[in-house]
């Protein structure tokens, strides 16, 4: 009689740590001005957290936040993150300077509709 060994697979690898009801709520806010303004509001977030006057902000991770754009799938997101070299649970903060740079140029590249078949 064979038995199979059943496997516990977690959905987060790594738990987020607990988190205060006004930080879940700040956070909550940015994604929602991200989701009505699209990625001018995304810049200025960004812009806010690197320049160290907005930690929630920084402690954001960029996957969450490109999601948030109107428009963009999980599949744009994750092609934005990955000519990035930055993970899903990046957090703008802790974005290096080559990435900072790069960031405008990969939404445009993703934000540009495709006009012909071959492009």
């Amino acid at each position: 009689m064979l038995r199979r060994a059943s496997r516990v697979v977690s959905a987060s690898p790594v738990p987020e740590p607990e988190v205060s009801p006004g930080l879940h709520r700040a956070r909550e806010l940015l994604l929602a001005a991200v989701s009505q303004e699209g990625t001018a509001r995304l810049a200025h977030i960004c812009l806010d957290a690197w320049d160290g006057g907005d930690t929630v902000a920084a402690g954001m991770t960029l996957g969450a936040l490109l999601r948030a754009v109107p428009g963009m799938g999980p599949i744009t997101a994750h092609e934005i993150l990955g000519h990035l070299h930055a993970g899903e649970a990046t957090r703008v903060g802790d974005l290096d300077r080559a990435q900072r740079v790069a960031l405008p140029a990969a939404l445009a590249r993703a934000r540009r509709p495709r006009t012909t078949v071959g492009e």
